[in-house]
């Protein structure tokens, strides 16, 4: 199961349609409080969503999960904080060689006297040439959709649902059990990194529970990384690259610690210790090496430049190229950097990466538009369609200042 896009409507700062296609490296960029974050995470939210921990779970979109917090409540997620609001989210998604397209709206619904709930208002799946949609047209859960499968006569069905799936039993066809199982596998496969992350404070045990690299925090990268032999000599050989520094495991019983050993400085240190960039790159350099192996999915990262030196953004860039998976297992980035879109177009202009395997997003906000995407195509020359006015342009208009204020001294 791959991921080819995903769209969202009245979703926080993004009012009108707007859809995402995704390449096997997408990167968002934009201003302070576009709407970057909220779209990394929307992608997050989707999977989660669609392949909820428990059988309990009653809501449609799970407000947090694997550390991720996507608002405190639901109207939180909607457009302009509408209490009556609705919102709703879209997939493409390809099995086999087979199109499967995915499409809910959730709608909140007040109650008097009683707790607001969400309901699934419209619900479409297709695969194929298979089709099913399911309407509620009045708002209370005791109502049956109005099912209509394959353009054929329109029946009248209750349906439960486990987040944003059907839950057995139920009276639809085999084919939409059979692709949500496969849409379940996939969404488990999505991991996040947030920004800023962290580690415990306390010491790390051997024998913690290995959870999945996707905890939202990091938490999960060094009990990861003390498992595996392979991936500790890689991230060795990454920090010492980077930061000419080495990356050791000081183990005490039950207990590790994780050490950098810097030459220059003559001295040993915790790596919570160090400084700030080199903890907080960690997570993001065992989920880029453990990219190929974890199989279809998606991997979401806010910010893996984040506070590192900017000679340490190409490292990352680097870092990030090397580890694509394609489009099986896309990488979808949320960046600051100008050095990881340069690298990108640099490995496109020197042919070692396709130009159609890089999306760049530019994300801006418009008054009665809220939250609106510019993509950015790159051609074989590494060279990009378009770019907005003023984008990474602080540089260049230093310069200028400088030389402009030195023309002005030398004439004096």
């Amino acid at each position: 199961m791959e991921l080819r896009s995903l769209s969202v409507k009245r979703y926080k700062s993004y009012r009108g349609d707007t859809s995402v296609e995704i390449a096997p490296l997408t990167i968002l960029v934009g201003a302070n409080n576009s709407g970057k974050t909220a779209l990394a995470q929307a992608f997050h939210l989707l999977a989660s969503s669609l392949a909820p921990s428990g059988d309990d779970i009653r809501e449609p979109l799970l407000m947090s999960s694997g550390g991720v917090r996507h608002g405190r409540t639901f109207v939180d997620l909607v457009n302009r904080h509408s209490v009556h609001g609705r919102l709703s989210l879209s997939a493409v998604l390809v099995h086999e060689g087979s199109e499967s397209s995915l499409s809910v709206t959730v709608q909140n619904v007040l109650r008097p006297s009683k707790p607001s709930e969400r309901q699934i208002l419209k619900w479409s799946f297709s695969s194929g040439s298979d089709r099913i949609e399911a309407r509620r047209k009045v708002l209370d859960q005791q109502s049956p959709y109005e099912v209509s499968v394959s353009g054929g006569e329109t029946s009248r069905h209750q349906i439960n649902w486990l987040g944003l799936l059907p839950r057995k039993p139920h009276q639809l066809p085999d084919w939409v059990d059979a692709q949500a199982e496969e849409i379940r596998k996939w969404a488990n496969g999505v991991r996040y990194l947030e920004c800023p992350r962290s580690f415990s404070s306390s010491r790390f045990t051997i024998e913690e529970p290995i959870s999945s690299v996707h905890e939202a925090k990091g938490a999960a990268a060094p009990i990861i990384l003390v498992a595996d032999d392979d991936l500790r000599g890689s991230v060795r050989e990454w920090y010492h690259k980077a930061f000419e520094v080495s990356l050791n495991v000081r183990t005490e019983g039950r207990y590790f610690d994780l050490i950098v050993g810097s030459p220059a400085h003559g001295s040993d240190v915790l790596l919570g210790q160090s400084g700030g960039g080199l903890s907080q790159v960690l997570p993001v350099v065992v989920t880029a090496l453990t990219a190929k192996q974890a199989g279809p999915g998606v991997d979401i990262i806010e910010h893996p430049e984040a506070e590192l030196h900017p000679a340490a953004h190409a490292h990352v860039a680097e870092l990030l190229l090397s580890n694509l998976s394609g489009s099986a297992r896309p990488m979808i980035i949320e960046t600051h950097s100008e050095m990881i879109l340069l690298r990108a177009r640099r490995w496109i202009a020197e042919g070692r990466l396709p130009h159609d395997h890089v999306a760049v997003y530019w994300i801006n906000t418009e008054p009665e538009h809220g939250s609106v995407l510019q993509k950015i195509t790159i051609n074989d020359c590494g060279e990009m369609s378009s770019w907005p006015d003023g984008v990474f342009s602080e540089d260049y208009e230093e310069v200028l200042a400088i030389r402009r204020a030195s023309v002005r001294n030398m004439g004096r």
